[in-house]
Protein backbone atom coordinates (compact mmCIF):
# COMPACT_ATOMS: atom_id res chain seq x y z
CA UNK A 1 0.00 0.00 0.00
CA UNK A 2 2.96 2.57 0.80
CA UNK A 3 4.57 1.48 -1.97
CA UNK A 4 1.44 2.08 -4.45
CA UNK A 5 1.26 5.19 -2.66
CA UNK A 6 4.51 6.36 -2.95
CA UNK A 7 4.20 5.50 -7.04
CA UNK A 8 0.84 7.67 -7.08
CA UNK A 9 3.03 10.80 -5.64
CA UNK A 10 6.08 10.46 -7.95
CA UNK A 11 3.67 10.38 -10.41
CA UNK A 12 2.16 13.17 -9.76
CA UNK A 13 5.16 15.34 -9.46
CA UNK A 14 6.32 14.42 -12.38
CA UNK A 15 2.94 15.74 -13.84
CA UNK A 16 3.49 19.05 -11.80
CA UNK A 17 7.02 19.37 -13.64
CA UNK A 18 5.28 18.63 -17.18
CA UNK A 19 2.53 21.33 -16.71
CA UNK A 20 5.24 23.83 -15.95
CA UNK A 21 7.35 23.39 -18.37
CA UNK A 22 4.20 23.31 -20.93
CA UNK A 23 3.63 26.74 -20.04
CA UNK A 24 7.28 27.61 -20.63
CA UNK A 25 7.57 26.07 -24.06
CA UNK A 26 4.07 27.40 -25.09
CA UNK A 27 5.08 31.18 -23.94
CA UNK A 28 8.78 30.74 -25.43
CA UNK A 29 7.45 29.84 -28.83
CA UNK A 30 4.77 32.31 -28.87
CA UNK A 31 8.01 34.88 -27.48
CA UNK A 32 9.98 33.79 -30.25
CA UNK A 33 7.00 34.16 -33.15
CA UNK A 34 3.81 35.73 -31.93
CA UNK A 35 1.72 33.88 -34.69
CA UNK A 36 2.21 30.66 -32.27
CA UNK A 37 -0.60 31.73 -30.33
CA UNK A 38 -2.81 32.36 -33.03
CA UNK A 39 -6.03 30.45 -33.63
CA UNK A 40 -4.76 28.95 -36.86
CA UNK A 41 -1.57 27.29 -35.05
CA UNK A 42 -3.87 26.87 -31.55
CA UNK A 43 -6.50 24.83 -33.52
CA UNK A 44 -3.36 22.79 -35.55
CA UNK A 45 -2.02 22.00 -31.81
CA UNK A 46 -5.40 20.71 -30.59
CA UNK A 47 -5.53 18.70 -33.70
CA UNK A 48 -2.27 17.10 -33.42
CA UNK A 49 -2.83 16.48 -30.10
CA UNK A 50 -6.08 14.38 -30.87
CA UNK A 51 -4.31 12.58 -33.48
CA UNK A 52 -1.50 11.55 -30.88
CA UNK A 53 -3.66 11.47 -27.69
CA UNK A 54 -5.90 8.59 -28.98
CA UNK A 55 -3.34 5.88 -29.69
CA UNK A 56 -1.36 7.20 -26.55
CA UNK A 57 -4.23 6.73 -24.70
CA UNK A 58 -3.92 2.90 -26.18
CA UNK A 59 0.01 3.07 -25.02
CA UNK A 60 -0.41 3.87 -21.48
CA UNK A 61 -2.60 0.76 -20.67
CA UNK A 62 0.09 -1.24 -22.43
CA UNK A 63 2.77 0.54 -20.59
CA UNK A 64 0.49 0.30 -17.50
CA UNK A 65 1.16 -3.81 -17.71
CA UNK A 66 4.74 -3.13 -17.97
CA UNK A 67 4.97 -3.45 -21.58
CA UNK A 68 4.99 -1.57 -25.03
CA UNK A 69 3.81 -1.54 -27.95
CA UNK A 70 6.36 -0.73 -31.19
CA UNK A 71 3.86 -1.47 -33.80
CA UNK A 72 1.64 1.37 -33.04
CA UNK A 73 2.62 3.57 -35.45
CA UNK A 74 2.63 0.85 -38.46
CA UNK A 75 -1.15 -0.30 -36.76
CA UNK A 76 -1.65 3.66 -37.98
CA UNK A 77 -0.81 2.69 -41.53
CA UNK A 78 -2.61 -0.23 -41.69
CA UNK A 79 -6.11 0.74 -40.77
CA UNK A 80 -5.49 3.85 -42.73
CA UNK A 81 -5.22 1.90 -46.04
CA UNK A 82 -7.68 -0.72 -44.63
CA UNK A 83 -10.32 2.53 -44.46
CA UNK A 84 -9.51 3.98 -47.75
CA UNK A 85 -9.30 0.34 -49.76
CA UNK A 86 -12.57 -0.68 -47.95
CA UNK A 87 -14.08 2.57 -49.09
CA UNK A 88 -13.56 1.92 -52.28
CA UNK A 89 -13.14 5.51 -53.70
CA UNK A 90 -9.55 5.70 -54.33
CA UNK A 91 -8.36 7.58 -56.94
CA UNK A 92 -7.55 4.85 -59.99
CA UNK A 93 -8.81 2.34 -57.46
CA UNK A 94 -9.04 -1.72 -59.06
CA UNK A 95 -10.78 -2.99 -56.01
CA UNK A 96 -14.20 -4.38 -56.24
CA UNK A 97 -15.20 -3.94 -52.68
CA UNK A 98 -17.43 -0.45 -51.82
CA UNK A 99 -18.64 0.21 -48.32
CA UNK A 100 -19.82 2.96 -46.23
CA UNK A 101 -17.88 4.97 -44.49
CA UNK A 102 -19.51 4.06 -41.26
CA UNK A 103 -18.82 0.65 -41.92
CA UNK A 104 -14.99 1.50 -42.83
CA UNK A 105 -13.92 2.90 -39.45
CA UNK A 106 -15.00 -0.01 -36.76
CA UNK A 107 -13.75 -2.54 -39.78
CA UNK A 108 -10.52 -0.74 -39.71
CA UNK A 109 -10.17 0.00 -35.99
CA UNK A 110 -11.03 -4.46 -35.53
CA UNK A 111 -8.32 -5.62 -37.99
CA UNK A 112 -5.58 -3.49 -35.74
CA UNK A 113 -7.65 -4.75 -32.78
CA UNK A 114 -6.96 -8.89 -33.91
CA UNK A 115 -3.11 -7.74 -34.23
CA UNK A 116 -3.42 -6.11 -31.10
CA UNK A 117 -4.66 -9.42 -29.71
CA UNK A 118 -2.08 -11.39 -31.56
CA UNK A 119 0.45 -8.98 -30.11
CA UNK A 120 -1.18 -10.05 -26.79
CA UNK A 121 -0.87 -14.12 -27.56
CA UNK A 122 2.69 -13.53 -27.81
CA UNK A 123 3.05 -12.23 -24.69
CA UNK A 124 0.74 -14.03 -22.32
CA UNK A 125 0.94 -17.08 -23.39
CA UNK A 126 3.95 -17.81 -25.45
CA UNK A 127 5.82 -15.57 -23.27
CA UNK A 128 7.79 -13.37 -26.02
CA UNK A 129 9.06 -10.20 -24.36
CA UNK A 130 6.83 -7.49 -25.29
CA UNK A 131 9.74 -5.14 -27.32
CA UNK A 132 10.52 -8.53 -29.59
CA UNK A 133 7.07 -9.40 -30.04
CA UNK A 134 5.65 -5.88 -31.01
CA UNK A 135 9.02 -5.35 -33.03
CA UNK A 136 8.01 -8.22 -34.66
CA UNK A 137 4.48 -7.01 -35.33
CA UNK A 138 5.76 -3.36 -36.59
CA UNK A 139 7.12 -5.68 -39.62
CA UNK A 140 4.49 -7.89 -39.70
CA UNK A 141 1.90 -5.14 -39.74
CA UNK A 142 4.16 -2.36 -42.03
CA UNK A 143 4.34 -4.81 -44.78
CA UNK A 144 0.51 -5.86 -44.74
CA UNK A 145 0.72 -2.13 -45.66
CA UNK A 146 1.65 -2.73 -48.63
CA UNK A 147 -0.21 -5.53 -49.45
CA UNK A 148 -3.28 -3.86 -49.08
CA UNK A 149 -2.27 -0.40 -50.98
CA UNK A 150 -1.11 -2.93 -53.75
CA UNK A 151 -4.28 -4.78 -53.69
CA UNK A 152 -6.49 -1.58 -53.94
CA UNK A 153 -4.42 0.57 -56.51
CA UNK A 154 -3.00 -1.90 -58.65
CA UNK A 155 -0.15 0.35 -59.68
CA UNK A 156 3.78 0.85 -58.78
CA UNK A 157 3.77 -0.68 -55.95
CA UNK A 158 3.66 1.15 -52.46
CA UNK A 159 1.55 3.98 -54.36
CA UNK A 160 -0.92 5.96 -51.55
CA UNK A 161 -4.18 5.74 -51.44
CA UNK A 162 -5.74 9.26 -52.27
CA UNK A 163 -9.57 9.64 -52.07
CA UNK A 164 -12.00 11.88 -51.46
CA UNK A 165 -15.01 11.28 -49.08
CA UNK A 166 -17.34 13.59 -46.62
CA UNK A 167 -17.29 11.20 -43.78
CA UNK A 168 -13.27 10.97 -43.48
CA UNK A 169 -12.59 14.73 -44.45
CA UNK A 170 -15.24 15.77 -41.65
CA UNK A 171 -13.49 12.96 -39.21
CA UNK A 172 -9.80 14.83 -40.14
CA UNK A 173 -10.42 17.85 -40.74
CA UNK A 174 -14.48 18.88 -39.34
CA UNK A 175 -14.78 21.11 -36.85
CA UNK A 176 -18.68 21.56 -34.70
CA UNK A 177 -18.42 25.10 -33.93
CA UNK A 178 -14.74 26.15 -33.13
CA UNK A 179 -14.08 22.83 -32.01
CA UNK A 180 -12.47 19.96 -34.12
CA UNK A 181 -14.07 16.78 -34.48
CA UNK A 182 -10.76 14.59 -33.65
CA UNK A 183 -10.59 16.73 -30.50
CA UNK A 184 -14.53 15.56 -29.12
CA UNK A 185 -13.18 11.99 -30.23
CA UNK A 186 -9.69 12.73 -27.81
CA UNK A 187 -12.05 13.71 -25.17
CA UNK A 188 -14.64 11.15 -25.28
CA UNK A 189 -12.39 8.61 -25.85
CA UNK A 190 -9.86 9.71 -22.55
CA UNK A 191 -13.60 9.79 -20.22
CA UNK A 192 -13.88 6.34 -21.31
CA UNK A 193 -10.58 5.48 -20.31
CA UNK A 194 -10.05 7.40 -17.28
CA UNK A 195 -13.08 6.05 -16.03
CA UNK A 196 -12.49 2.22 -16.95
CA UNK A 197 -8.75 2.81 -15.01
CA UNK A 198 -10.31 4.69 -12.09
CA UNK A 199 -13.38 3.54 -11.07
CA UNK A 200 -13.79 -0.62 -12.92
CA UNK A 201 -12.41 -3.65 -11.03
CA UNK A 202 -11.17 -4.58 -14.50
CA UNK A 203 -9.33 -1.18 -14.78
CA UNK A 204 -7.61 -1.65 -10.95
CA UNK A 205 -6.63 -5.24 -12.75
CA UNK A 206 -4.76 -3.36 -14.92
CA UNK A 207 -2.13 -1.43 -12.18
CA UNK A 208 -2.46 -4.89 -10.38
CA UNK A 209 -0.59 -6.93 -13.24
CA UNK A 210 1.85 -4.05 -13.75
CA UNK A 211 2.86 -3.37 -10.29
CA UNK A 212 3.42 -7.30 -9.74
CA UNK A 213 1.89 -10.06 -12.22
CA UNK A 214 2.72 -12.56 -9.54
CA UNK A 215 1.19 -11.36 -6.62
CA UNK A 216 -1.34 -10.13 -9.04
CA UNK A 217 -2.26 -13.84 -9.85
CA UNK A 218 -1.89 -15.10 -6.21
CA UNK A 219 -4.65 -12.38 -5.53
CA UNK A 220 -6.77 -14.27 -8.12
CA UNK A 221 -6.23 -11.78 -11.37
CA UNK A 222 -5.67 -13.57 -14.57
CA UNK A 223 -2.72 -11.20 -15.91
CA UNK A 224 -2.85 -13.04 -19.34
CA UNK A 225 -6.71 -11.90 -19.64
CA UNK A 226 -5.82 -8.46 -18.79
CA UNK A 227 -2.46 -8.53 -21.26
CA UNK A 228 -5.16 -9.76 -24.44
CA UNK A 229 -7.24 -6.82 -23.29
CA UNK A 230 -5.02 -3.84 -23.20
CA UNK A 231 -2.81 -5.42 -26.55
CA UNK A 232 -6.47 -5.39 -28.37
CA UNK A 233 -7.53 -1.77 -26.91
CA UNK A 234 -4.09 -0.78 -27.92
CA UNK A 235 -4.09 -1.19 -31.71
CA UNK A 236 -7.74 -0.50 -32.11
CA UNK A 237 -7.01 3.38 -30.77
CA UNK A 238 -3.96 2.97 -32.99
CA UNK A 239 -6.52 2.16 -35.76
CA UNK A 240 -8.50 5.17 -34.69
CA UNK A 241 -5.99 7.74 -34.78
CA UNK A 242 -4.80 6.01 -38.22
CA UNK A 243 -8.16 7.14 -39.42
CA UNK A 244 -8.44 10.53 -38.27
CA UNK A 245 -4.80 10.89 -39.94
CA UNK A 246 -5.97 9.59 -43.60
CA UNK A 247 -9.11 12.06 -42.96
CA UNK A 248 -6.57 14.64 -42.80
CA UNK A 249 -4.32 13.78 -45.38
CA UNK A 250 -7.36 12.53 -47.39
CA UNK A 251 -4.84 9.82 -48.55
CA UNK A 252 -3.45 6.33 -46.87
CA UNK A 253 -0.13 6.27 -47.39
CA UNK A 254 2.12 3.45 -47.27
CA UNK A 255 4.76 5.26 -45.26
CA UNK A 256 2.33 6.85 -42.94
CA UNK A 257 3.31 7.50 -39.29
CA UNK A 258 6.48 5.85 -39.57
CA UNK A 259 8.13 6.80 -36.09
CA UNK A 260 5.09 7.82 -34.31
CA UNK A 261 5.76 4.91 -31.67
CA UNK A 262 8.32 6.72 -30.75
CA UNK A 263 6.13 9.85 -30.01
CA UNK A 264 3.44 7.83 -28.13
CA UNK A 265 5.89 6.21 -25.80
CA UNK A 266 7.35 9.88 -24.96
CA UNK A 267 3.92 11.08 -24.55
CA UNK A 268 3.28 8.35 -21.92
CA UNK A 269 6.55 8.57 -20.24
CA UNK A 270 5.98 12.15 -19.78
CA UNK A 271 2.87 11.94 -18.40
CA UNK A 272 4.61 10.17 -15.22
CA UNK A 273 3.10 6.53 -16.33
CA UNK A 274 6.71 4.43 -14.95
CA UNK A 275 8.00 2.53 -17.99
CA UNK A 276 8.20 -0.28 -15.62
CA UNK A 277 4.34 -0.80 -15.52
CA UNK A 278 2.05 0.10 -12.13
CA UNK A 279 2.01 3.63 -11.95
CA UNK A 280 0.30 6.55 -13.86
CA UNK A 281 -2.63 6.74 -16.02
CA UNK A 282 -4.31 8.55 -18.60
CA UNK A 283 -4.30 12.19 -17.33
CA UNK A 284 -0.43 12.16 -17.44
CA UNK A 285 -0.63 11.03 -20.69
CA UNK A 286 -3.04 14.11 -21.35
CA UNK A 287 -0.34 16.52 -20.74
CA UNK A 288 2.05 14.75 -22.23
CA UNK A 289 0.52 14.68 -25.73
CA UNK A 290 -0.47 18.57 -25.15
CA UNK A 291 3.32 19.08 -24.27
CA UNK A 292 4.33 16.91 -27.72
CA UNK A 293 1.54 18.72 -29.84
CA UNK A 294 3.13 22.08 -28.81
CA UNK A 295 6.56 21.40 -29.15
CA UNK A 296 5.85 19.79 -32.45
CA UNK A 297 3.98 22.60 -33.45
CA UNK A 298 6.65 25.17 -32.41
CA UNK A 299 9.98 23.32 -34.06
CA UNK A 300 8.19 23.65 -37.01
CA UNK A 301 6.98 27.33 -36.79
CA UNK A 302 10.77 28.03 -36.63
CA UNK A 303 11.49 25.96 -39.38
CA UNK A 304 13.89 23.57 -37.01
CA UNK A 305 14.78 20.17 -39.48
CA UNK A 306 13.24 17.48 -39.44
CA UNK A 307 16.72 15.25 -38.19
CA UNK A 308 17.31 17.94 -35.11
CA UNK A 309 13.47 17.12 -34.01
CA UNK A 310 13.76 13.52 -33.60
CA UNK A 311 17.42 13.89 -31.64
CA UNK A 312 15.39 16.29 -29.67
CA UNK A 313 12.47 13.95 -28.57
CA UNK A 314 15.11 11.06 -28.14
CA UNK A 315 16.79 13.13 -25.79
CA UNK A 316 13.15 14.03 -23.78
CA UNK A 317 12.18 10.36 -23.51
CA UNK A 318 15.92 9.61 -21.94
CA UNK A 319 14.90 12.62 -19.54
CA UNK A 320 11.53 11.66 -18.59
CA UNK A 321 12.52 7.97 -17.85
CA UNK A 322 15.45 9.18 -15.89
CA UNK A 323 13.31 11.97 -13.98
CA UNK A 324 10.72 8.80 -13.38
CA UNK A 325 13.86 7.07 -11.67
CA UNK A 326 15.32 10.27 -9.82
CA UNK A 327 11.88 10.52 -8.34
CA UNK A 328 11.42 7.48 -7.07
CA UNK A 329 14.90 7.75 -5.75
CA UNK A 330 13.88 10.78 -3.92
CA UNK A 331 10.77 8.87 -1.72
CA UNK A 332 13.43 6.15 -0.63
Amino acid sequence: MKDGKERQKRSLNQQKLIFLLLVLLFIGFTAIRPEFAAPRSLDNILCTMSLYGIASLGMTLVILTGGTDLSAGSMMALAGVLGAGLLGKGIGAANPIKLPFIVTIPAAMAGCGLLGLFNGLCIARLHIAPFVATLAMMSIARGLVYVVADFVVRGVSGSPITFMDDGYSFLGQGHIGPIPVQLILFLAVFGVMFFFLTYTRTGRKVYAVGGNREIARLAGIRPERILLLCYTLCGAMAGLSGLILVGRLSSASTVAAKGYELDLITAVALGGTGMSGGNGGVFGTLLGVAFLAVLNNGLDMVNLPSFYQYLIKGTILVLAVYADKLLAKGNH
